[in-house]
């Protein structure tokens, strides 16, 4: 069974074009509310570029954001591939930090 699911998360990174902990260039599509920010993945160029960010994965821990410090709609922002949610959703997390993280490999 484990195995099974491990092949169906592989497969759908494959599906994507993408694999976990790979570093996107993304423009911001749009605020959905506080949660968070919707993006488009410019680079690489995927099936399904569209992806979003929490705002808990927007600054460092303990950095307080809010939606007045989200990235305006169109900027041009870097991130990494973090999870596929079950609704198909994939997640990224662009801290500096985690950016940099994956910049210097």
């Amino acid at each position: 069974m484990k195995e099974n699911a491990l092949m169906e998360r592989r497969e759908e990174w494959e599906l994507r074009g993408l694999r976990p902990r790979q570093l996107v260039r993304c423009v911001v599509a749009g605020h959905r509310d506080r949660f968070g920010i919707d993006v488009r993945i410019i680079s690489p160029i995927v099936p399904n570029p569209w992806a979003f960010v929490d705002f808990v994965l927007l600054a460092e821990r303990g950095v307080q954001v809010t939606p007045a410090d989200f990235p305006a709609t169109g900027a041009e922002i870097k991130a990494v591939t973090v999870d596929i949610m079950p609704d198909g959703e994939l997640r990224l997390d662009a801290r500096p930090s985690s950016v940099q993280e994956i910049e210097a490999l």
